[in-house]
């Protein structure tokens, strides 16, 4: 049914199979996520053909073996994706879905962890439910699980730092024998990157003479036009802080994923910020690059959104329409 072949850099996979619906081709960047959906779509094509209902938990794994590898965020989607597919929700075909189902496990969900979680995990299964109704065929009238509602969440809490903040912040992060977290918080609130982005960047990624910083999506694993290269300016603050770094090999920030939380928790709690994130410096650098008259083009090279609605909601203005 699936062919698969070298492809440039990659590997295609091709379906031959007569009466698949859907793509009918995908370029991977490795044999084993090409076999991977490959495997997905001979499993899904012979439930379709069977005429055996598609449960949630299988359209979560297709959905997690094909879309969502083109997704920056898809470490993060995966996990509740997986926590739903593996509970009773995934169990129940996807035409038999009614909100009475969703009431159920926001409530559940409600017992182990917050409402703004609830309300992130809401909306990757909003998301996917659209794709399983519009991409796949599934028999979905209305999507269920945009007629729930979870209480005790909504946009009320804007992170913004004050420059006394900001300075109680930095000043314990300097106090840290490692010199990378001061640094890494430096260059997130000046450049708007997210803490992935810019642990993953290196010197071969930087160009100081013309202050341009070429960033990889790395949680794209298929290849396609979103999945490359981003050039990015970078400001003259930034440019400060990398070089005083300049010269060094490898990676421009040395520290591991976990490190890094665990630095910036100690010294944000030190600071007072208990309810300070790391992802807060991106929406506080965004609203800076906002307040000092950028336009929503260039912010937008720096951020890497494609969505003015979402870029508007990280800059905390209120669009009048």
């Amino acid at each position: 049914m699936a062919t698969i072949r070298r492809s440039g850099s990659g590997w295609q996979v091709l379906i031959r199979r007569k009466n698949y619906v859907g793509p009918r081709s995908r370029n991977f960047l490795s044999r084993d996520l090409a076999e991977s959906w490959a495997d997905a779509v001979e499993e899904r094509t012979k439930k379709v053909l069977n005429d055996t209902p598609v449960t949630l938990g299988e359209a979560i794994n297709d959905y997690i073996n094909g879309p969502l590898l083109l997704h920056r965020s898809a470490e993060n989607e995966k996990y509740p994706l997986r926590v739903t597919a593996e509970s009773w929700l995934g169990d129940i075909p996807l035409s038999d879905l009614q909100i009475k189902h969703f009431a159920v496990w926001r409530d559940e969900r409600l017992l182990k962890v917050k409402p703004n979680t609830v309300m992130r995990e809401l909306r990757i299964l909003r998301v996917l439910i659209d794709w399983a109704r519009d991409e796949r065929g599934a028999e979905i009238k209305d999507n269920p699980a945009r007629q729930l509602r979870v209480r005790g969440t909504g946009d009320a809490r804007a992170p913004f730092l004050t420059n006394e903040d900001e300075k109680r912040l930095l000043f314990e992060l300097s106090q840290m024998s490692n010199q990378n977290h001061l640094r890494l918080t430096k260059l997130a609130l000046t450049t708007g990157f997210r803490r992935s982005e810019l642990l993953s960047l290196t010197w071969r990624n930087i160009d100081l003479k013309k202050k341009l910083l070429y960033i990889y999506r790395k949680n794209c694993a298929a290849i396609d036009n979103s999945s490359g290269m981003r050039l990015v300016p970078f400001p003259e603050k930034a440019q400060k802080i990398l070089e005083e770094l300049q010269g060094r090999d490898g990676k421009v920030i040395e520290l591991s994923k976990g490190a890094a939380r665990n630095g910036f928790d100690k010294a944000r709690k030190k600071a007072g910020l208990e309810t300070l994130r790391f992802h807060d410096l991106r929406h506080i650098a965004i609203s800076r690059m906002w307040r000092s008259g950028m336009s929503a083009l260039e912010i937008s090279a720096c951020s890497g959104h494609r969505d003015i609605k979402m870029l508007m909601r990280y800059s905390h203005f209120q669009l009048s329409i």
